[in-house]
């Protein structure tokens, strides 16, 4: 989409150079249909290159948080830690801190953040 925005900048970048030389040249209806294109296609790329943008870190701000879930299969003590990767259900993570007995992953889920509004 960014490239495609980039592409009409270009071509408007055109227009406006063509419409200064009909200008020069005193072709002034040329000048005018050519410095329309050119003023509406830069206005829509810098308009779509700054929207994009904009959701671009908006779709930051809403990304998931992913845990995993550790349990202990000897106490059942369990732990929520941030996802990482490798981590697969049933993956043996290290020892209990209460038993010493195997931790294991036991579930991983994705955390839904609702979007802060400003």
């Amino acid at each position: 989409m960014i490239a495609f925005s980039l592409v009409i900048l270009a071509i408007s970048m055109f227009a406006m150079i063509q419409a200064l030389n009909d200008y020069q040249a005193g072709q002034y209806t040329q000048f005018i249909v050519y410095g329309l294109m050119a003023s509406v296609g830069t206005v829509l790329a810098i308009s779509s290159i700054t929207r994009m943008r904009q959701r671009m870190v908006y779709l930051q701000h809403v990304a998931a948080k992913v845990l995993s879930q550790v349990i202990c299969a000897g106490c059942g003590f369990k732990v929520l830690r941030p996802f990482s990767t490798g981590d697969y259900v049933s993956k043996e993570v290290g020892q209990c801190q209460q038993c010493k007995g195997k931790m294991q992953v036991d579930v991983i889920y994705a955390e839904d953040v609702k979007p802060k509004k400003a």
